[in-house]
């Protein structure tokens, strides 16, 4: 059950990374909202690091922001 879980994060970030190539493939800088480190299992750090890899693979330049989890984005932002 739990490597499924995995391989879904893992699809889920190379997904994300081929809308972030498409939208900003020429983009000088790409900001990025770290996701939170998940806490279930010994392996989840591994597993964590290997996502935010996966999600940055071919960015030229790529700024991971941690936000506190507050944020709010709205039209006037």
């Amino acid at each position: 059950f739990e490597d499924a879980q995995v391989r879904n994060k893992m699809h889920s970030a190379a997904r994300l990374n081929q809308i972030i190539l498409d939208k900003s493939r020429h983009a000088e800088l790409v900001l990025i909202n770290l996701p939170k480190v998940p806490r279930t299992t010994i392996n989840a750090d591994y597993a964590y690091i290997e996502f935010v890899d996966q999600l940055c693979a071919g960015i030229y330049r790529c700024i991971l922001v941690k936000g506190g989890g507050q944020e709010v984005i709205t039209i006037f932002s």
